[in-house]
């Protein structure tokens, strides 16, 4: 399994914009090919500050989500949203276990 965990920041004033969209790229990316958990969750202490949490269950499962329509669409839509400070990291888990 593959599980990637970060963050990003969206500016304070494109936050109402930026929701829709969040749910929408979540929601298509969790009817992925081997995606177990796709999600982002906005910081009660930061609200411009979003969490990203995704199951995969390999690393090619992955790399198709990356090329999906539905990425390309996510990474247009939120470049004129103050879109900054992203911070993803990637770890595997041998088991099938979530860390």
């Amino acid at each position: 399994m593959v599980v990637v965990m970060g963050t990003f920041r969206v500016a304070e004033e494109h936050i109402a914009a930026l929701l829709p969209l969040a749910r929408k790229v979540a929601e298509a990316t969790r009817a992925e090919a081997g995606c177990i958990q796709s999600s982002y969750a906005q910081d009660i202490a930061d609200p411009a500050l979003f969490h990203v949490a995704e199951r995969w269950s390999d690393r090619a499962a992955l790399a198709a989500h990356a090329k999906s329509a539905n990425m390309a669409e996510w990474v247009a839509a939120r470049a004129g949203l103050g879109f900054h400070d992203r911070v993803i990291r990637l770890y595997e888990t041998d088991d099938g276990e979530a860390l």
